[in-house]
């Protein structure tokens, strides 16, 4: 069986990939080791659930109402497992029967089961039982295998006292009911998001990370006000803390013991201490396509490996990893491999965010990274709560700051935390992707009210400091 280009792994970066390289003419398959299951991680167990369960605890907890009339407010009844899962399930088959449909609409054809690379031009696929069921040759071959969680050997995860990020929510776990009290190991951003999920069900929650700060790469006053929240959750925070075991004990109960002697028990223990990519059952090795001392795989800025004609996009090369960058790179990296013509890309522009109770959204620089590369610059802030909508929503935690340049006034960077940040960040993505300034914000009419009018609040507070 011959192709134009065969990708492998059908998440965000397979997806885009093998559709941009169907909408140009060309045969294209894709290969995912999951059983008759599009969509990778992000559909299965990352992204789409754990979205959907923050919304979900968001809407069944009523938080916002009980901002607004405080204790006394209800959440209409108790939250079980049932509750949440359901909703899931809905929303991963809405979702999967949105890409199968787009795949056949266009033309992909699909094989499931493990993929290996004979050699740079073809690819053994088998199934579980290790048995051949094809052998398909392409002149262009896409990696986009994503990644699974770091399993340490000296951790038995059991799927009903000790997790990882993939199966707390998944089919394969044993739990019957929503625990009382949860340590998160990890505190990245699934660790976090997750955290600040469970805390605002009730659950008695306990974050733990061996770093010694929290979302170093973040602005840090962003940080300050999610440290400041999460205690307000009463999440228990323990930076600087490497364990020494995890366990699960005959009581029912799990135990984190860290290297300084304390240890800590709860019903649930999550690890999320990082995620390794999936490249092992490729045997790379055995054409030359390169890796770092991490496993991830090398690409150069067309997403190109050592070898010409591969290819390789998303989690699995590494930073940013995130479901809408892995999408964007999938497509470059089909538009590359067919030599086609780039119109716009530029990476320093895709926005970011963290879906934490509050959520963080950002793009560009930092003010720690301006200040280490000696850049000059100002900032605009506004305080969600001078922001009318604040008020209105019952939820006035949170702010928007921008970074400028104090001559030119050019965006350096926009940094937000609260209600609708990952939402809002578009509008800063699209003034800096146009090479607008400060005025922008500020010559320009937003809805009122409205969180996006946190803009202009924050654009006159920049413009007084000019």
């Amino acid at each position: 069986m011959k192709y134009d280009i065969i990708v492998i792994g059908s998440g965000p970066a397979g997806q885009k990939a093998a559709i941009q390289s169907a909408k140009e003419g060309k045969k294209t398959l894709v290969i995912d080791r999951r059983d008759h299951k599009l969509g990778g991680v992000s559909l299965h167990s990352g992204t789409i659930p754990s979205k959907t369960l923050r919304e979900s605890v968001l809407y069944l907890k009523g938080l916002k109402r009980k901002k607004i009339y405080g204790k006394s407010s209800r959440s209409g009844k108790r939250i079980v497992l049932s509750d949440l899962l359901e909703r899931v399930e809905i929303i991963l088959s809405y979702e999967l029967q949105i890409i199968e449909e787009q795949f056949k609409r266009n033309g992909v054809d699909v094989i499931y089961g493990q993929a290996s690379l004979l050699n740079n031009k073809t690819v053994i696929i088998k199934d579980r039982n290790n048995e051949l069921i094809s052998e398909v040759k392409a002149n262009k071959i896409i990696i986009a295998t994503g990644t699974i969680p770091r399993h340490p050997d000296n951790i038995k995860f059991d799927h009903e006292i000790i997790f990882d990020s993939n199966f707390i929510f998944s089919t394969k776990s044993k739990l019957k009911e929503l625990p009382k009290s949860l340590i998160v190991y990890g505190a990245g951003v699934i660790g976090s998001e997750y955290a600040g999920m469970f805390a605002a069900l009730g659950c008695d929650v306990r974050l733990i990370d061996d770093h010694k700060f929290l979302f170093p790469f973040l602005d840090q006053e962003i940080v300050e006000i999610l440290i400041k929240t999460f205690k307000e959750y009463g999440i228990k925070i323990s930076m600087e803390s490497p364990y020494e075991a995890i366990e699960a004990l005959k009581n029912g109960k799990g135990r984190i013991t860290l290297k300084d002697g304390k240890y800590y028990e709860a019903d649930v223990i999550l690890f999320s201490k990082g995620r390794l990519p999936c490249v092992d059952p490729l045997k790379l090795d055995k054409i030359g396509v390169q890796t770092s001392d991490r496993n991830l795989i090398k690409t150069n800025d067309k997403y190109q490996t050592s070898v010409e004609n591969i290819y390789a996009c998303g989690d699995v090369i590494g930073y940013p990893a995130l479901a809408s960058t892995s999408a964007e790179q999938g497509r470059i990296a089909s538009c590359n491999a067919l030599d086609l013509p780039i119109k716009h890309h530029a990476p320093e522009l895709f926005p970011a965010a963290i879906y934490t109770i509050p959520e963080i959204s950002y793009i560009g620089k930092t003010e720690e990274q301006l200040i280490k590369e000696n850049i000059p610059y100002k900032t605009g802030i506004a305080y969600f709560h001078e922001v009318a909508k604040s008020a209105i929503a019952g939820d006035d935690t949170g702010m928007l700051k921008i970074l400028f340049d104090p001559v030119s006034t050019s965006i350096l960077g926009i940094h937000i935390i609260g209600e609708q940040a990952a939402e809002i960040i578009h509008i800063g993505q699209m003034v800096m992707a146009l090479n607008g300034k400060l005025d922008s914000f500020i010559h320009n009419v937003f809805n009122y009210p409205t969180w996006a009018e946190a803009y202009k609040v924050a654009a006159l507070n920049g413009i007084n400091k000019t």
